[in-house]
């Protein structure tokens, strides 16, 4: 478990690979970073070990560890998994759906929608990985749910690098919940396999170039408040 330092740090760089500030295949120097943050080299490394875990950084030995760049290929078989274990896990959350975790959802709908309102697309993907996250809770597999965590997380970097073709704004988490609430099982996985078939149709595959800036700039902001060792 990280401590509250590292947590800190594990959040941010987190957020700056989904804000594509951190872009695939960029380098995180264990100097700069603990720099940055005004910590020691220790808790860098604990959070990059972290960031290893759940495939976000790659590690590669005598040359450093890099943000994860999934090829074409491994995006695709990303978005697959998902599809399937999204499926079985609606099908299964179906059947134990509260009303109380009916309105919990529908909370979530309505902070990603004013998200959306007031520019904050970061908010939105987030509050939307949390949306599938929380269905994947309800449906009490706990595999489910771990592994899906781990290839949200993945769709983080895929929309990162590969971005999307245009800006839409998801109205099928409404489609997918009304399904539930009204326990149309089958209505409810087609929505879901649809909506993720949707985002994957949305990316562009064509690999880019973009304009990076450094670790220092990224974090700088934060080399003025050190953290706690």
């Amino acid at each position: 478990m990280l401590q509250a330092n590292e947590l800190e740090m594990y959040t941010a760089i987190k957020d700056a690979i989904i804000e594509q500030k951190l872009r695939p295949n960029m380098q995180l120097v264990e100097e700069v970073l603990a720099e940055s943050f005004g910590v020691s080299r220790t808790p860098v490394r604990n959070v990059l070990r972290r960031l290893a875990s759940e495939k976000l950084v790659t590690v590669i030995p005598y040359k450093g560890t890099f943000v994860a760049c999934p090829s074409a290929h491994e995006a695709k078989e990303v978005f697959e998994m998902r599809r399937v274990i999204e499926a079985a896990a609606i099908r299964k959350a179906s059947s134990k759906l509260t009303e109380e975790q009916f309105s919990q959802l529908a909370i979530m709908l309505d902070d990603e929608h004013e998200a959306h309102h007031q520019g904050d697309l970061l908010g939105a993907l987030r509050i939307t990985g949390d949306f599938h996250l929380r269905i994947a809770e309800i449906a009490g597999n706990y595999y489910y749910y771990r592994y899906l965590e781990e290839l949200v997380s993945l769709t983080y970097v895929i929309i990162a690098f590969y971005g999307m073709k245009k800006n839409r704004y998801c109205h099928d988490h409404e489609q997918i919940l009304t399904a539930l609430r009204d326990g149309n099982v089958d209505d409810a996985e087609n929505f879901m396999v649809e909506h993720l078939r949707e985002i994957e149709a949305s990316l562009d595959f064509e690999e880019h170039e973009a304009k990076t800036q450094s670790l220092t700039d990224i974090f700088k902001s934060r080399s003025h408040a050190p953290l706690r060792r």
